[in-house]
């Protein structure tokens, strides 16, 4: 039988293309048997084009809104009116399907025909797509779809064209823009009307694969294309953000409704958590607009199950072919996930080549300045080098990266104290909880079971740790450990960041960021367990450099974003250390003072105050409800606990050194740095930069001088105590770390140009104590180690049964009482493994414990049953003395009625269980109704600062 073929032309909008694409079906080399059009309602020249050259009679419109399946639906109708005479298509009737924008080459139809013929299996057949009006640009040989519901291609981002790919194959589905189709099989099968314009062709394609037809791809044949649906150059109903809409709208719907059955719920589960990471991502890179279309595409699909049964209903009817066969066709499981890998390796190439461009820039400003060139005579070898010489070349001749490499082996060096099994604990610091999702519900509950119970919100530091745990494959003690043992050079990475900016000098830079990155060891802050200011060192640098852009000199757009930036930051930062925002507000009000002064506060004032109150928005609920629950106390003390015991009173000479403590390194190691900072305000072109330093280093150590000289409480800690103050002291010596760094660079130009004098001599013998004073730290910090208070160890003495009890119900609680009747008692009331790190903010105040701790004094003097059955009302099961228990608290329980002897695991413990079943009935659960709503609060504002911190991105098109 003779082969016929009807072209069908679907036409919207399109008459910049449709001359090219009616020449190019003019053109063919075996041209199609008749033509059909179809004009979706267009309101530009092309019905009067199509007209013109196809004759009236070959041209049919339909409405403005119809679907592309509607439209090729009526130019089947039309074929059939006109083939009437002809009978019922046979098999050698095709249908070659063609878009407005798609203009074939003169010999596309012949070479798909050679496949028929060659091939007589296949059913629809599929041109090679290149980018119109590039023309050597692949688009498309044959597509499929992958388990997330994108479109995959098998072809690089912006390939060429070089017959690289020029073999038949079968694949799942080819492009409507020149799918050759048997009349048949389109006339049984036709285009999902829930697809009006978006995913018709992959949908189509596995429709078939499952009816048992067979789909080939053929290199051979070309048709160039402008995709302007997908670009959003097509004048439509559907609105430019529309698109992106109905593109992720037609691929869940296509996932959904042509899955398999048993793989169902997974989908489901599956594209909802992949959407919103997708909205996330979205959001992160300033494009809210995409984010949006994201996630209305997932509502409108998920909103509308009906159209996914109705979908699933219809593709039974017409499956012959069962899902295991067409499963080879699909995208393998593997590729979102390559993807992924694809786009780190995106960021780790732009990454690398950005430091690549500003270290050539870096020599630039340093060649300019000195008012020489860089010149020298460069190797032939050196000249033939090729421009990417790769990740590893970068790092071997890179110093920064030496400095770091050596910093990260000293951390290793310095913590072999540290290693082994355990949890590190130990001065201010608790064990880390089982997982960060531990934190997760310490900080959405509205109630938490420690002790009597509290409804206090959890310290907002407790976020953070639980976002960043998670990333960490929810393993809480990895991210307590990696704080700790690698501070120093994270601390170091942060400060070079801030440095090199400020210096653009990289010996000052690197030689800053040594000084800056031992503080946190230095000043004993690892070694005590001080999480606040372990954290707070780390997030300072960052905070710095975001509020660097704060300045008049920025454009508007950069100064708003630096704004939110800083805000996020700042949030950060004083949800591990309160007195940050104090501090910070201080500064903000000195530099407004400074800028009125010298006229140039404009947009000064937005960008310091915008920080500052949306922190306290970001550290919803604690900013407010904490008032009430710990009073304003509760502002000055930072993460971790007090440790009273370990904070010493303050000198005049530890608060000018950064010395808080006698766990740090001697006093003398930073002398240089504060002698330099000093000196540095006689350089008199560096001077401005270097009293901006000094006016932090004066809020620090006033703030320092104000709160150092009295004691404070909280409602769950009653007893006075003085503060530890390393953060604030921390930030003192960051600001004389910069007005060194400063006052450092090009000094030994400077000082070489200068006569000789006074000045040299003693430049000399400050430049190198400030040089020598990072070096003595670090060598000193490697020899003694970070081991102190902080250790590593089991994170409870309590026997295992009694946790594993209390883990399973919060009413078996554990009363741990220590101490002595001479030294005097304290108890803790422990309802799962131990009190964790963040337990100890949402504590219950010493009123709430107060029926409790009258039952403890009873007990530890003259115990009666009644304080035995008052336990049992609070939810107690067991008590639990550690070693060495007290022998008239011993004596006393072994005594009282109610109470009897338990197992403990540990050499001079002592353990007894309470006789009646605890029942809790005393406790009072009242949680705070208003919690739900702040957090929910907190949560839009954290995505509102974001979006507007991010860099600013073009819409797609």
């Amino acid at each position: 039988m003779t082969t016929t073929v009807t072209a069908l032309l679907v036409s919207h909008e399109g008459a910049r293309w449709l001359p090219a694409v009616l020449d190019g079906l003019s053109d063919q080399t075996r041209a199609p048997d008749r033509v059909v059009a179809v004009d979706t309602g267009s309101t530009d020249e092309s019905p009067r084009l199509l007209r013109t050259r196809l004759g009236d009679g070959a041209v049919h419109s339909t409405d403005a809104g119809s679907s592309y399946g509607a439209a090729v639906a009526h130019g089947l109708t039309q074929l059939t009116q006109l083939t009437e005479s002809a009978g019922p298509a046979g098999p050698d009737d095709w249908v070659w399907l063609l878009h407005d924008d798609s203009a074939p080459a003169p010999d596309a139809l012949e070479q798909l025909l050679a496949v028929v013929e060659s091939t007589p299996s296949a059913d629809v057949l599929g041109p090679k797509l290149r980018e119109w009006p590039s023309l050597r640009r692949l688009l498309e040989i044959g597509v499929t779809i992958s388990g997330t519901g994108r479109r995959e291609t098998g072809l690089e981002r912006g390939e060429y064209d070089q017959g690289q790919h020029d073999r038949l194959r079968d694949v799942l589905a080819v492009n409507t823009a020149g799918m050759l189709v048997r009349r048949s099989v389109l006339e049984a099968l036709g285009f999902d009307e829930q697809l009006p314009l978006f995913g018709n062709d992959v949908d189509f394609g596995w429709r078939a694969a499952r009816a048992g037809h067979r789909t080939v791809a053929v290199p051979d044949a070309v048709v160039f294309h402008v995709e302007a649906a997908h670009r959003g150059v097509r004048q439509h109903q559907l609105k430019p953000s529309g698109y992106r809409r109905g593109e992720r709208s037609a691929a869940l719907y296509t996932l959904l409704v042509n899955g398999s059955a048993w793989a169902l719920p997974f989908m489901l589960v599956r594209l909802f958590l992949g959407s919103l990471v997708r909205a996330a991502g979205l959001l992160l890179v300033r494009a809210p607009g995409e984010a949006v279309d994201e996630l209305a595409g997932l509502v409108a699909t998920y909103l509308r199950p009906w159209r996914v049964l109705a979908g699933r209903r219809r593709r039974r009817r017409s499956s012959t072919v069962p899902q295991r066969q067409v499963r080879p066709l699909l995208a393998p499981p593997w590729m979102p996930y390559r993807h992924g890998l694809d786009f780190l390796s995106d960021i780790t190439s732009a990454v690398v080549l950005q430091a690549g461009d500003l270290s050539v820039a870096r020599r630039t400003r340093r060649a300019r300045g000195s008012g020489t060139a860089e010149t020298g005579p460069v190797s032939e070898d050196a000249q033939n080098l090729p421009e990417d010489t790769g990740l590893l070349a970068r790092l071997v001749t890179s110093p920064v990266a030496w400095v770091f490499a050596v910093l990260v082996v000293g951390a290793a060096l310095a913590a072999r104290g540290l290693v082994g099994a355990g949890s590190l604990s130990g001065g201010a610091l608790l064990p880390a909880p089982a997982s960060a999702l531990d934190w997760w519900h310490l900080h959405l509950s509205s109630w938490h079971d420690l002790g009597t119970g509290s409804g206090a919100p959890a310290a907002p530091y407790v976020l953070p740790l639980a976002v960043v745990g998670t990333l960490l494959l929810a393993k809480a003690w990895l991210l307590v450990d990696v704080l700790f043992l690698l501070a120093v050079p994270l601390a170091a990475l942060g400060a070079y960041r801030f440095l090199v900016r400020v210096t653009s000098s990289l010996p000052m830079s690197l030689w800053g960021a040594v000084a800056y990155g031992v503080l946190p060891v230095v000043s004993g802050s690892v070694q005590q367990g001080r999480l606040g200011t372990v954290v707070g060192t780390l997030v300072l640098p960052w905070l710095a450099h975001a509020a660097l852009f704060l300045a008049p000199r920025y454009a508007p757009d950069r100064r708003r974003r630096a704004a939110w930036r800083t805000a996020l930051w700042l949030a950060l930062l004083t949800a591990f250390v309160p007195t940050a925002w104090l501090l910070a507000l201080v500064v903000g009000v000195v530099a407004l003072a400074l800028a009125l002064r010298g006229r140039s506060a404009q947009g000064l004032a937005s960008g310091i105050a915008s920080p500052l109150v949306g922190t306290l928005v970001l550290l919803l609920p604690w900013s407010v409800a904490t008032w009430a629950h710990q009073g304003p106390a509760s502002w000055l003390f930072e993460a971790g606990l007090p440790a009273p015991r370990l904070t010493e009173g303050l000198t005049r000479w530890g608060a000018l050194l950064g010395r808080p403590g006698s766990d740090g390194a001697p006093a003398w190691m930073t002398l240089g740095v504060v002698l330099a900072a000093v000196v540095a305000l006689a350089r008199r072109d560096t001077r401005p930069a270097v009293l901006r330093a000094w006016v932090v280093i004066v809020a620090a150590l006033g703030l320092v001088a104000v709160l150092s000289g009295g004691t404070y409480s909280t409602a769950n800690a009653p007893t006075d105590q003085p503060l530890w103050l390393g953060f604030p002291l921390v930030v003192a010596q960051a600001a004389a770390v910069t007005a060194a760094a400063l006052a450092g660079t090009g000094i030994r130009r400077r000082l070489a140009g200068a006569s000789f004098g006074w000045r040299q001599p003693v430049g000399v013998v400050v430049v190198a104590l400030a040089a020598l004073t990072p070096v003595v730290s670090a060598v000193w910090w490697v020899w003694s180690g970070t081991s102190g208070p902080l250790e590593r160890g089991r994170a409870t003495t309590v026997p295992t049964y009694m946790t594993d009890a209390a883990a399973a119900d919060p009413d078996n609680g554990i009363l741990v009482v220590r101490g002595s009747r001479v030294a005097g008692f304290s108890y803790v009331l422990m309802r799962q493994p131990g009190t964790r790190v963040g337990d100890d903010s949402v504590m219950p105040s010493v009123v709430d414990q107060g029926p409790l701790t009258g039952y403890v004094e009873g007990l530890v003097t003259a115990p009666e049953p009644a304080d035995v059955a008052g336990l049992t009302g609070l939810g107690v099961a067991y008590v639990y003395a550690p070693a060495p228990a007290d022998v008239t608290l011993v004596g006393n329980l072994d005594s009282v009625s109610g109470v009897s002897p338990g197992s403990a695991t540990s050499p001079g413990a002592r353990a007894w269980q309470v006789e009646a079943p605890p029942t809790g009935a005393d406790l009072v659960r009242d949680p705070d109704p208003l919690r739900p709503w702040l957090l929910a609060l907190q949560g839009l504002a954290i995505v509102v600062v974001a979006v507007l911190a991010a860099p600013t991105r073009k819409a797609r098109r």
